[in-house]
C-alpha cells in the first residue's frame, strides 16, 4: 500500500487535543498520535457496526421480541407468575 502524506490545518482546540494525546501516549510524534487516534476511532465505528449487525440478526431471527405480553412484565413478573400459578393450581378449600 502506498503511503499517504497528510497536510492538515487544525483549529486551536483540535491542536490542543492533539498535544494532550501526544503527551498522554508518552511524548510520541504527531504521526504516531494521529495513527493511534485513527485506530481508536475506526475501531469504535467497527464495534458499533458489528453491534448493529448483531442486533439486526437477532431481530430478524425473531429471538428479540419473540412473544407478546404485558408491557410491565419486567417489573411485575412476580405478580404475573403468582396469577398464573393460581390459575394452573387452584387452591382446594
Amino acid at each position: 500500500m502506498t503511503e499517504l502524506h497528510v497536510n492538515a490545518h487544525l483549529d486551536e482546540q483540535t491542536a490542543a487535543d492533539l498535544q494532550l494525546l501526544r503527551k498522554a501516549l508518552g511524548d510520541v510524534s504527531i504521526t504516531a498520535a494521529l495513527k493511534y487516534a485513527l485506530r481508536v476511532g475506526v475501531q469504535e465505528i467497527r464495534d458499533r457496526e458489528r453491534a448493529r449487525a448483531q442486533k439486526q440478526a437477532l431481530i430478524d431471527s425473531g429471538f428479540v421480541g419473540g412473544f407478546e405480553g404485558p408491557e410491565d412484565l419486567s417489573t411485575n413478573y412476580k405478580r404475573y407468575i403468582a396469577e398464573y400459578m393460581d390459575e394452573k393450581y387452584p387452591r382446594e378449600e
